[in-house]
């Protein structure tokens, strides 16, 4: 029984072995449309090819559709050297394989696609991600040409190719304005930068289009080792991209420390107050103004843990995956403004504590002073620790910002805390000074009536 066992894996093997092979040696000439092509390559892929076979087979792609072998050495350079594209990446063979079709115009612009990608992926300012990936969003079906991560940042965005001359974005300006509004789209959700870039000049109204939308347009973007004039390399492209990513980066380190800033000194001042008004109202004998003060505290206590909590998920997304940095993204400027305006509740309730005399006028101006000097020094102490730290690095700006925007906050305290009791000081030197005028006044007044 064990031998016939050991036999029939051996056959298995060995039949597996010899489909592999006949596969692999399939001459390409019989390889004539797409279908053909992708069929031969699923067979070829099914027999789970490393990294050499299957950049071979991307050779063999090329060799068999209208660019044929003068394609795969003057444009893809046989893929080596730089050209050296990594075929395990999603979406790179489903690229590759679209270079069989008999649509001229998308060879020519998959084509393209490829090149930006070979390019991306040997520079090493970038890791190229996925190429070609579906995405359903409620607001339409799309697709990204190039997924990218930048290093240096560890932020994610898109690519998207076009080939599109002056006239034809003129006449398909409808269709285009509405991809770039479903890319707008997909940078408020997830955060991720949206690059348009063309082979050609881009027309001032898709510039502007774009610009509104929160996309990147990168015009006249040209490949190869000569570059036109008027033209931009694909390299000097990359430059522009890398620089977007770095500002970019710089812009949520300092809104993130920031906001850490700020609602860590909000915290430090409001959670006192609430633990000690839910210790009152706890007791059952509570008033109106004890539950409008527990109103107002716990609101400046929940804008504070909002803002720490949505600021340091800014600070910490880009260490984390595509998927994690996508839900950071698209909740923390919601749970930022969802606490801004909780401090604003809280601001509310204050105010109607004055007017109905539960809080005089000194105290409620005093409290609102105070946020303010601590919300100012809070973000200035971030931006200057931010722009101080982003010498060095991206994390460097990251925590000299947090470093920066709680110095500012604890200075605020302390000045805030001294300013109040100089202030205090004086009011009661002015208030002993004119009661004393005022009886003087009084006392000599009466004297002369009295003689």
């Amino acid at each position: 029984m064990i031998a016939r066992t050991a036999l029939a894996m051996v056959l298995l093997l060995a039949n597996g072995t010899t489909m592999a092979k006949g596969v692999a040696e399939l001459d390409p000439g019989t390889l004539r449309n797409y279908q053909d092509i992708k069929t031969w390559h699923e067979r070829y892929l099914s027999a789970e090819q490393g990294r050499q076979g299957r950049t071979e087979a991307l050779r063999t792609i090329v060799r068999s559709g209208s660019l044929g072998e003068r394609g795969l050495q003057r444009i893809f350079g046989d893929f080596k050297g730089r050209m050296a594209l990594d075929p395990r990446i999603p979406g790179v063979e489903k690229t590759a394989r679209l270079l069989a079709s008999s649509n001229r115009s998308q060879v020519k612009g998959h084509t393209r696609e490829l090149l930006y990608a070979a390019n991306l992926h040997t520079d090493g300012r970038n890791t190229l991600v996925q190429m070609s990936r579906k995405l359903d969003r409620a607001w339409g079906m799309t697709d990204a040409d190039i997924v990218l991560r930048n290093r240096a940042t560890g932020l994610y965005g898109r690519i998207e190719v076009k080939d599109y001359s002056l006239r034809s974005q003129i006449s398909n300006q409808d269709k285009l304005k509405v991809q770039m509004s479903k890319m707008g789209r997909e940078w408020q959700r997830t955060g991720q930068l949206q690059f348009w870039m063309n082979r050609h000049g881009i027309t001032p109204e898709l510039q502007r289009h774009a610009r509104r939308a929160g996309i990147v347009t990168l015009s006249s973007v040209a490949t190869g080792s000569r570059v036109p004039p008027g033209t931009q390399s694909f390299d000097q492209a990359l430059a522009r991209i890398d620089n977007q990513f770095a500002r970019t980066a710089q812009v949520r380190a300092l809104s993130g420390s920031a906001m850490v800033g700020f609602g860590a000194a909000m915290l430090w001042e409001a959670l006192p107050g609430t633990v000690s008004v839910i210790r009152e109202v706890a007791t059952g004998d509570a008033s109106t103004a004890d539950w409008m003060r527990l109103g107002s505290s716990s609101s400046y206590t929940f804008g504070g843990a909002g803002l720490m909590s949505s600021g340091a998920a800014m600070l910490l997304a880009p260490q984390l995956s595509e998927v994690a940095q996508s839900k950071i993204y698209g909740l923390a400027p919601r749970l930022g403004w969802l606490s801004v305006a909780s401090v604003g509740v809280g601001v509310g309730i204050d105010w109607l504590r004055y007017r109905r005399g539960a809080i005089s006028s000194d105290q409620f101006w005093k409290s609102a002073v105070r946020s303010s000097a601590v919300s100012a020094t809070a973000l200035a102490g971030a931006w200057v620790g931010g722009i101080a730290g982003s010498y060095a690095s991206p994390t460097g700006a990251a925590l000299g910002a947090a470093l920066g925007g709680a110095a500012g906050a604890a200075a605020a305290e302390v000045a805030g805390g001294a300013v109040l009791v100089e202030i205090e000081r004086r009011k009661r030197e002015e208030f002993n000074r004119v009661f004393g005028d005022t009886v003087s006044r009084s006392y000599g007044y009466v004297g002369v009536r009295a003689e």
